[in-house]
């Protein structure tokens, strides 16, 4: 779920905000059967020839109590017109009490190189994807780069990438659904009109070994509503809704957006 996370609460920072802009902060608060159970930030400065994208999350409620977790994750590339080249992508953090690492760098041509994994993929009881598979992929913040520039671009949705995280390969593909009214039926978030987004993404490769591989195969459908927040705002999701494995259906909405210290 925390990957999901990071491909689409995230899905809209502008490259059309004016250059040398102070990067921006998006805090959103993740709720499932009406309770809260995550709190993510996200600072992006994706102007000018290179970005950058942080995510910190952080267990919130009765699921802080149980199965504690906190992450930061964060990348950063360069510019090829449109393509991202990620460079340099981390993840530091701990969920149930067990260290999460993962240090990766991009070679020149584009293919990953891990540096650290912990845990590793056998003791994470997790397949190892054959490196011919990898190349042409990017990190799901860098997929998230790169979608944004077409919703900024194009005010659409239509994209499609394939990602790697060290331990999973997917395959995402978004397409717009139209304008509409972002749904009341929250206290929490903004309300107004806004693009609706529907993004499938399919695990390619990198399932559990005791997973039930069709049921992980199955598509995984997120709806977001991307609208500006504020007049001088870049579009970002106001909601997000998607299906997880442990807590059924997932809410998020944005809380608040900022600009970030530069």
């Amino acid at each position: 779920m925390r990957y999901h996370i990071l491909l689409l609460a995230a899905l809209a920072p502008n490259i059309a905000a004016p250059a040398l802009a102070a990067p921006w902060t998006a805090t959103y608060e993740f709720h499932a059967a009406g309770l809260r159970v995550l709190e993510a930030e996200f600072t992006f400065d994706v102007d000018g020839p290179q970005y950058r994208l942080e995510v910190h999350s952080r267990s919130r409620g009765l699921f802080n109590v149980f199965a504690r977790n906190e992450q930061t994750t964060s990348v950063s590339g360069r510019w090829e017109g449109d393509t991202p080249r990620p460079e340099r992508y981390r993840v530091r953090g701990a969920f149930r009490g067990q260290s999460r690492i993962v240090e990766m760098d991009f070679a020149p041509d584009g293919m990953p190189r891990l540096g650290a994994l912990e845990p590793s993929n056998a003791a994470d009881m997790r397949e190892e994807i054959p490196r011919e598979n990898l190349a042409g992929t990017i990190d799901a913040l860098s997929a998230v780069a790169q979608l944004s520039r077409i919703v900024a671009r194009t005010e659409r949705c239509e994209a499609d990438a394939r990602m790697y995280d060290a331990r999973r390969l997917t395959r995402v593909h978004a397409r717009t659904i139209g304008t509409e009214a972002v749904p009341a039926d929250w206290r929490e978030g903004l309300r107004g009109m806004a693009l609706r987004c529907e993004v499938e993404s399919v695990l390619l490769g990198g399932w559990r070994t005791d997973q039930d591989i069709e049921r992980a195969r199955q598509p995984v459908v997120t709806t977001v509503w991307i609208a500006r927040p504020v007049a001088e705002a870049p579009p970002v999701p106001l909601r997000l809704e998607l299906a997880t494995r442990w807590w059924g259906r997932l809410h998020g909405v944005l809380t608040k957006i900022e600009r970030a210290a530069p």
